[in-house]
């Protein structure tokens, strides 16, 4: 729900001109690097660096840049209001730390719409492990969910805790490996996906 990826391509930009070049930063690597945890990307490209200082690094400039790297997705706000609105618990599972999670969210204001958010450092295994998620549904007390992710191990993730998944097909050249990773449906607008909630929440998915 956040477009998070001019700001994560930015900073790997960022860590690579330290390290290596921005050349080596290639196209498929900015594709690849949209979904793994970052300390898993980390020690693939830097062995040679300790992983802590690549982490620091790529977080001091994000955080220098944030606000305006960052953004809610298109119509990401209106569907979290919809979903206040109608009274569906909602929750946010992300590779990102808690604290730049929930500050992200503040400075956009879907704090106040989004129930529990858990972060990298919250969870003993990340996706496409399904703890975050099966922590989010016990918390919310919920028996069924719906995951939405814009990345293969988003939708690995939603399906090893047996949510319904939801690929949000925000970036062409995603779409061909996201529909590979076989999600229970597809959206390109996060407004469709209202219909999607309501026939899950009536049996109808």
């Amino acid at each position: 729900v956040m477009d998070t990826e001019p700001a994560i391509i930015a900073s790997y930009y960022h860590v690579f001109e330290l390290h290596r070049t921005r050349d080596d930063f290639t196209p498929e690597l900015q594709v690849e690097v949209l979904g793994p945890a970052l300390d898993v990307e980390m020690k693939k490209f830097f062995p040679e660096i300790p992983v802590d200082a690549c982490l620091q690094e790529y977080r001091d400039f994000q955080n220098a840049h944030i606000q305006e790297l960052i953004q809610p997705m298109e119509h990401a706000m209106d569907l979290f209001v919809w979903l206040k609105e109608e009274g569906f618990p909602t929750g946010l599972i992300s590779t990102r730390l808690s604290q730049s999670l929930r500050h992200i969210s503040q400075l956009t204001g879907m704090d106040q719409y989004v129930d529990i958010m858990i972060g990298h450092d919250e969870v003993v295994n990340d996706k496409p492990d399904p703890e975050g998620i099966l922590l989010a549904m016990k918390d919310l007390q919920c028996t069924r969910s719906i995951y939405v992710g814009d990345s293969t191990t988003d939708i690995k993730a939603g399906k090893n805790a047996g949510s319904c998944t939801v690929a949000a097909l925000t970036k062409p050249e995603k779409e061909e490996a996201l529909r590979a990773s076989n999600p229970d449906d597809c959206v390109y607008d996060l407004l469709d996906l209202k219909k999607i909630i309501t026939d899950y929440n009536e049996g109808e998915h």
